[in-house]
């Protein structure tokens, strides 16, 4: 029985298949590597320790062929293929449908929005929740949000 290990966080995370059925983990870090198969943990100081001494082959990137494709409406992030983008003057904010035919639009960017529990982050909301709730944003990047709402929040 030999397993295969597919890539899911380049030289830190594998799936491990046996005949093409998810049968485990591998985690690698500063520690060294851990198999996981079932309930079994097993741990080798080195990858190459384990090559070793388990029979696993390491596959090219056929995970991570689902490359991210990043889409953008007027200059921010969204998360699919948007349709039917404008910008809405009034509310300055970017929006978009993620079909051609939907009366559902969406806000392109990161935002911080208040609830009854606090202010969250939220990335590609609909108009309508923003519409509903006090919210800061536009944001082009997760950093800028993330420093945000750790101002409201702190």
């Amino acid at each position: 029985m030999e397993f295969v290990a597919k890539p899911v966080l380049e030289d830190k995370f594998w799936i491990l298949e046996d005949n093409g059925q998810k049968v485990g983990t591998i985690r690698s870090n500063e520690n060294g590597v851990t198999l996981t198969v079932g309930k079994e943990n097993h741990s080798f100081k080195k990858l190459e320790e384990l090559k070793q001494k388990m029979k696993v082959s390491f596959s090219g990137k056929e995970l991570t062929t689902t490359e991210k494709v990043e889409y953008d409406v007027h200059g921010y992030p969204c998360k699919t293929k948007p349709f039917n983008g404008l910008y809405d003057l009034k509310r300055k904010l970017p929006l978009y449908t993620k079909t051609e035919d939907s009366q559902s639009f969406f806000c392109a960017g990161y935002f911080c929005i208040e609830f009854e529990n606090g202010w969250v982050p939220a990335y590609c909301p609909k108009l309508i929740t923003l519409g509903r709730n006090n919210y800061l944003g536009p944001f082009k990047t997760k950093l800028e949000m993330t420093e945000t709402l750790r101002k409201q929040n702190g």
